[in-house]
């Protein structure tokens, strides 16, 4: 499927995308992110189409499919009564490279003559210096094949070597940054051309998916990858309009965002588009958690790659440990030459216990002890970096301080550099120990008890797992609490242990990991669904009572579906039903206002101050951890558990008065194939053939 944000057109195929405008264009502007993109590295930053010599005028840009995207255009009209004859269609399709197919009728009584010309540029720009308005060191020099009907730009630097291969069909003129085409088109007449863009990796010439001499078998465009990805996820029907179309945008999305990095060919799931076109430690984590229930491979896989590249030593340039979960994987320009420290970064504080989490919750899905097995020696190494390396001053909490002149200020999810804020708006000082680090180890270690005792055969290491998280629960809840405004936990503690006053909605994943004490549960909720935390759409990161409050700044005051995911669950295992539900529908209804998808984030403006919810200007489209939110919803709503024991799936619903009724089919789990049905008074849970 196709992103739209203002005029951008996007489109996306594991490790390759194409951002243009809605013409279909791609130019050098302000915001500097239009290009033909292949792993962190831009291989055209420039492929503008014009008609003798003049730009095109768009009729409309249509969503096929994420991979694939229509532009239907016309030359400039002469008056408002007068439409141009005309018409330019360009089909573009993405995967490993792409394929452009552009087809010009002539609704003219009379021939016409025309010059095609399309534009050309590649800066093999590393996208995180794009980013930062960078500029990549060298220049690449072209080359120009006739025989083949070949333009190249070939990118050279200390060592890297990058090639951008542009291949046209008979007829074209090829020039220095130019490719045309003389035309001549009979009455009523119809013209075309195909154009294949290939990237070379290391003298490595990726074939892409779809080429030009496929069109001459006038047969549809079929993705396999996404014919199996639609035949393993559930379907889900019923009464539940207000749910089942942001599911489905939910699908795509993460069908979108899958690449391979596994010998294996498994999926793993990318962060985000544009920028996070990669494999990050806590966002594929948290969305193969989110998951789980419909994917269960995926967090195997996910857990497999983040396995392979786990921390092996001590590295200040990039925040490594023995033991430690990585945080992000890059393959630009800059990380290759030693200059960015993303080869892999660990500039993460929560991987390692998000990765014991998500081994247990693909296990209760499973119940596959054979793969619990393959990843016992790893998660014992992420057990170790909790105790010994993340405990960083020995007082029992997780905290971080970085190391690497190049990394990030923040280990947290909240990793920007404002985000550590006390209520009066001043920074805390690292080292900080974040409070949902506390109950991510919390959950972490009462899971992997589990996993000691039902598949590793340790019960010596649970005994011992349940013991820490007993005296864990009951300082922490003395150690975070303030008792200020009501009551609530701090943001986390800064260097001198003083508590980080800011209200957030931190405390919230509190509630999913289990680490409150009951008695201050019910204070928790109150504040999280207070106004001042809560917008109407969702709740804020941070409460408009903080000085720090922004409604449009990343970290202070925006709404985050993942967010606000984790904590409904959280609210559910505390008993408060209704008010996750109140969570769930109120962000598909926000949805609704982006296409029923979830952005990355949204403004955290007050709901009765606004007619619709707010774009944040740089929120990722697709994202994976929001579309595995809508999932995550689906589970929530319809209480669904595994039962290992009966290999079976358990119902415990509580269905939003917005929904009538749910039915869910295809869900495999346990070598099975189930149909899970809920209605008002009534669930059911099926065997399929």
């Amino acid at each position: 499927m196709t992103y739209q944000t203002k005029s951008e057109i996007r489109i996306v195929n594991g490790e390759t995308f194409i951002i243009s405008d809605s013409v279909g264009n791609i130019y050098q502007k302000d915001t500097g992110n239009l290009g033909f993109f292949f792993r962190d590295t831009r291989f055209l930053s420039e492929l503008i189409l014009k008609i003798n010599d003049l730009d095109l005028s768009i009729l409309s840009a249509k969503e096929v499919n994420y991979f694939w995207s229509t532009h239907y255009a016309t030359l400039p009209f002469e008056s408002i009564f007068e439409a141009h004859p005309i018409t330019i269609i360009r089909k573009r399709a993405v995967g490993n490279g792409a394929r452009e197919e552009i087809i010009i009728h002539n609704y003219k009584t009379e021939p016409v003559d025309l010059t095609l010309s399309i534009q050309l540029d590649a800066d093999f720009v590393d996208i995180i210096e794009l980013k930062r308005a960078q500029s990549p060191e060298g220049k690449p020099v072209i080359e120009i094949n006739s025989e083949k009907n070949q333009h190249i730009f070939v990118y050279q630097v200390n060592g890297i070597c990058r090639k951008t291969v542009i291949q046209c069909e008979p007829g074209a003129e090829i020039e220095n940054k130019k490719i045309s085409f003389k035309i001549n088109i009979p009455a009523k007449g119809v013209w075309r051309t195909c154009l294949t863009i290939r990237p070379v990796w290391e003298d490595k010439v990726k074939e892409p998916e779809y080429l030009c001499e496929d069109l001459d078998k006038n047969e549809p465009i079929i993705h396999k990858p996404l014919q199996e990805w639609a035949n393993q996820v559930p379907r889900l029907t019923g009464h539940c309009s207000i749910l089942s179309k942001t599911y489905e945008r939910s699908l795509m999305d993460l069908a979108a965002l899958r690449f391979y990095l596994d010998p294996e060919n498994k999926p793993v799931i990318a962060a985000g588009m544009p920028w996070y076109m990669a494999l990050f430690g806590r966002d594929s984590l948290i969305t193969s958690y989110q998951c789980c229930f419909i994917a269960p491979d995926i967090a195997f896989t996910t857990l497999r790659n983040l396995a392979r590249l786990q921390g092996k030593g001590y590295n200040d340039f990039r925040d490594e440990e023995p033991g430690k979960i990585l945080h992000e994987l890059r393959f630009g320009e800059k990380t290759l030459l030693g200059e960015k420290p993303y080869s892999p970064y660990f500039g993460a504080a929560d991987s390692c216990q998000l990765f014991l989490i998500l081994l247990h919750e693909a296990f209760r899905w499973t119940g596959n002890k054979e793969l619990v097995n393959e990843f016992k020696e790893p998660a014992l190494k992420a057990l170790n970096w909790i105790d010994n390396y993340g405990d960083m001053d020995g007082d029992g909490y997780i905290e971080y301080q970085r190391r690497s002149k190049e990394g990030l200020d923040n280990h947290c999810w909240k990793d920007s550099s404002t985000s550590m804020i006390f209520s009066n708006a001043r920074l805390a000082e690292p080292p900080i120990a974040t409070v949902e680090f506390q109950g991510y180890v919390y959950d972490a270690k009462l899971r992997l008890a589990e996993l000691a005792e039902e598949v590793w055969d340790d019960p010596a290491l649970a005994e011992k797992l349940r013991n820490d998280v007993k005296k864990l629960k009951r300082r922490f809840n003395k150690d975070f609490w303030i008792e200020d405004r009501g009551g609530y936990f701090a943001l986390g503690l800064d260097k001198n242990k003083e508590k980080i006053d800011s209200m957030t909605s931190n405390m919230g994943h509190l509630l999913w990991s289990g680490i409150v004490d009951d008695d201050k549960a019910e204070i928790i909720v109150k504040q999280l669904m207070s106004s001042h935390l809560y917008s109407g759409w969702g709740i804020r990161t941070l409460s408009i009572q903080d000085r720090g409050y922004n409604p449009i700044e990343y970290h202070n005051g925006t709404v985050w579906p993942h967010d606000n995911s984790l904590i409904a669950e959280g609210l559910i295992r505390y008993g408060y039903r209704d008010e996750a539900n109140r969570i769930i529908v109120n962000l598909l209804e926000a949805s609704k206002y982006f296409d029923n998808r979830f952005p990355e984030v949204f403004a955290g403006y007050q709901r009765s101050e606004v007619d619709f919810p707010v774009s944040y200007p740089t929120s990722s489209l697709p994202q994976a951890w929001a579309a595995g939110s809508s999932i995550l919803f689906l589970r929530l709503i319809l209480g669904l558990e595994p039962d290992r024991k009966k290999e079976n799936i358990r119902i415990n619903s509580h269905l939003p008065a917005a929904i009538e009724d749910i039915c869910v089919e295809n869900i495999r789990l346990f070598d099975k194939n189930f149909s899970v049905f809920v209605g008002k008074g009534r669930s059911e849970v099926r065997l399929s053939d």
